[in-house]
C-alpha cells in the first residue's frame, strides 16, 4: 500500500520513469498510461474487480485518496490487489 501512496508500485508508468518498462501505457487496456490513479479508478479491465470493491467497500472506495489513506478500506484494497493478481 505505501508503494500505491508514493507513486513507486510496480505499474507501466513508474517502472518505464526508472527504465524498467519499454511503455507506461497499459498493457491491459492500451487506453492510458499505467499508473496508480488508472490502476485504482480508471482502467476498464478491472471493472469487475473494482465493482467489487465498490460493494464491499461503500462509495468511499471509489476515490483514490480514500482507498490509500483510510484504515477501514485497506482490508479491501488489499483484496482488490488479490483479485487484480497485479502485485
Amino acid at each position: 500500500i505505501y508503494q500505491l501512496r508514493s507513486e513507486h508500485a510496480p505499474l507501466a508508468k513508474h517502472l518505464h520513469r526508472i527504465g524498467k518498462a519499454d511503455s507506461p501505457i497499459c498493457q491491459r487496456c492500451k487506453i492510458e498510461d499505467k499508473s496508480v490513479h488508472h490502476f485504482l479508478v480508471r482502467c476498464p479491465a478491472y471493472r469487475q474487480q473494482r465493482n467489487q470493491l465498490s460493494q464491499n467497500a461503500g462509495y468511499s472506495a471509489t476515490y483514490m485518496t480514500n482507498l490509500l489513506s483510510d484504515q477501514k478500506l485497506q482490508k479491501h484494497l488489499i483484496q482488490y490487489l488479490g483479485q487484480t493478481r497485479q502485485f
